[in-house]
């Protein structure tokens, strides 16, 4: 009895003595690294007392932490400190442990090497370590190595978990400030709902504080409606001959997404064999076919019962063309509208049309300049991703859209690309469209003289080509946009659009009417001439008086065109009226000719 009495008491201590310490190491694990705090959303303060038993989320599923704020171009600040951050969101029920996660952009990454937890419902500053000492003052904050630099206008940002997967990606655009001013540094990016944070750039906003951000605390930007917003169908390209990827506008849900049969190619209503959603943004989905697609051949693709991840089919935007790209040739496709003195607030473009029977990826061209020395020089890489011009399209290329968009009237906004492009001067420069091995495909050698003589200013007024099968160099070949299409017509057809009418007949006038008031010009054309053809060309008033002289013994090609600006021989405006245009011809071979016509002049 004696040896059990006292055997008793040590296995009551035993137990004592052992959970103990497991207990304490469980429930407030030392010692604490910098910034490797639990905070919450309401004490950013360290914890004094022993903190209560806390259950980590052991695997982290999509979405369960999401970047709800984004501070990509901190200059010049408008109150915050200079630097840039992302800002993380726990919208789970649990505290999630962020030790070997990783939060990087496109081009590098910072890893979480410590354990830093993030409470439900809580917020969590990322950036550099440079940047931690002041922007910890604004809420739980931590500084990593190798923190990404961010770029202003675009950038993949995305948080990574262990286990190498996408748990949160956003691809921002310049254009997601919805404010030109704010876009130019100090604001930032800033998530509206984060019940939906896959909705893309329509739940992205520039924040409303005034100063500039709320790094580590609820957005400024007020939630809004639900998600109704359909997906769209923005481009396709191909892989190779058998795989196309389709591009939407925003991350869907992979369980439809993925399904072969909502998916249709051309007229044979050819089904993918297998989808498969692409990471980082799941906004890309990689369709595997059977039959191979043959090069230049433009299909349609039809999408059907695909959906976002806040449940929306796809609306009306379910259809594009697709099919295999070629490599371009000189001329295949040219420089066709060129804006090089935009307002101080506005950007320059440049308008791509596509002329030949090809099928150009974007990706394989470049935008440069040309120097006195005849070298290319600022060259730009036109699309860092592929992207396909069919035949007979128009793409427009700036460095702000949402300028071009609210300045002009837009046919399809698909039309405009944000691309980076080579120094455009005002009173003269170049811009030389070539390939991925320097072929030149387009050179145009620009000058504000080409612009209609009596324009009262060439501000935010576009060059542009007449007729797309004439040189880009021959400078009568260009005019300025018309004022009845705003000065401009970025990724449709030009105003100044006349292209030579077929026939047999030598000379041809562009018009029977022509209004020089409205940036109008009177082409008079020439084609099947001879080799070794001269041409004189002189305009009459109805009494046969000479008003102006546009040529005198040019020599001509097998075709072109001289134009008439309706100006007489002074450069001054010739009245309203009936005028004579008279061309006489010879050549080598002693043939001789002459040609005349009426064309009337009509001023407003």
């Amino acid at each position: 009895m004696r040896f059990l009495l006292f055997i008793t008491p040590l296995l009551i201590c035993i137990p004592f003595i052992y959970f103990l310490p497991c207990y304490r190491l469980f429930r407030s694990p030392t010692p604490y690294p910098l910034n490797d705090i639990q905070w919450s959303k309401t004490d950013h303060s360290l914890p004094l007392s022993k903190p209560a038993p806390v259950k980590l989320q052991s695997l982290i599923s999509r979405y369960q932490i999401i970047i709800t704020e984004i501070m990509a171009d901190p200059s010049p600040p408008a109150g915050l400190p200079e630097y840039e951050y992302i800002e993380l969101k726990n919208v789970s029920s649990k505290p999630i442990d962020l030790k070997g996660f990783k939060l990087g952009d496109e081009s590098s990454a910072a890893s979480f090497n410590n354990s830093i937890i993030i409470q439900p419902d809580s917020f969590l500053i990322c950036c550099s370590n440079t940047a931690a000492a002041q922007l910890k003052a604004f809420g739980a904050c931590i500084g990593l190595s190798n923190f990404p630099s961010l770029a202003n206008e675009s950038d993949m940002v995305q948080l990574i978990s262990p286990e190498n997967n996408i748990i949160h990606a956003i691809q921002y655009q310049a254009g997601w400030y919805r404010s030109n001013s704010k876009a130019e540094g100090g604001w930032s990016l800033e998530m509206i709902n984060t019940s939906t944070p896959c909705a893309g750039g329509s739940n992205w906003a520039a924040s409303l504080s005034p100063t500039g951000g709320t790094p580590g605390h609820a957005n400024s930007q007020l939630p809004g409606e639900a998600d109704h917003h359909p997906p769209s169908l923005l481009h396709i390209y191909a892989v190779d001959n058998t795989k196309l990827v389709a591009v939407f506008d925003e991350p869907l849900d992979s369980n439809s997404a993925v399904q072969p049969k909502n998916y249709r190619l051309g007229n044979l209503n050819l089904t993918p064999a297998s989808c498969q959603t692409l990471p980082p943004a799941f906004n890309m989905v990689r369709l595997q076919f059977r039959q191979p697609l043959e090069t230049n051949a433009v299909q349609l693709l039809t999408v059907q019962q695909v959906k976002d991840c806040a449940g929306n089919n796809i609306g009306t935007m379910h259809t594009a063309k697709a099919g295999m790209a070629s490599a371009a040739s000189p001329g295949d496709i040219i420089i066709n509208e060129i804006l090089f003195d935009p307002p101080p607030e506005g950007a320059d473009y440049v308008e791509l049309f596509n002329r030949s029977s090809r099928i150009i990826n974007l990706q394989n061209l470049y935008s440069s300049n040309r120097n006195d020395a005849g070298q290319l020089i600022n060259t730009k890489r036109i699309s860092s991703t592929p992207y396909l011009l069919f035949p007979g399209e128009y793409i427009l290329l700036t460095e702000n859209p949402d300028w071009v968009q609210n300045h002009y009237t837009i046919i399809d906004k698909q039309a405009i690309r944000t691309s980076p492009l080579p120094s455009l001067p005002n009173e003269k420069g170049s811009y030389v469209l070539s390939d991925i091995t320097n072929v030149v495909l387009d050179e145009l050698h620009y000058s504000a003289d080409w612009h209609f003589p009596l324009l009262s200013s060439p501000e935010a007024v576009s060059l542009e080509r007449i007729d797309p099968l004439l040189p880009a160099q021959d400078k009568h070949n260009w005019l300025s946009a018309s004022g009845t299409s705003g000065g401009g017509t970025p990724g449709y057809i030009n105003s100044q659009f006349k292209p030579a009418s077929p026939g047999n007949e030598k000379f041809q006038l562009s018009s029977s009417i022509f209004s020089p008031g409205r940036n109008d010009l009177l082409l008079i054309r020439y084609q099947n001439t001879a080799p070794g053809t001269a041409g004189s060309v002189r305009i009459f008033d109805l009494d046969g008086k000479p008003v102006r002289q546009l040529t005198a013994n040019a020599l001509m090609g097998a075709s072109g065109h001289w134009a008439w600006d309706g100006l007489s021989e002074t450069k001054q405006p010739l009245p309203s009226g009936i005028y004579i245009i008279q061309v006489q011809w010879f050549n080598q071979e002693g043939g001789t000719g002459r040609w005349k016509k009426a064309v009337a002049l009509m001023r407003q």
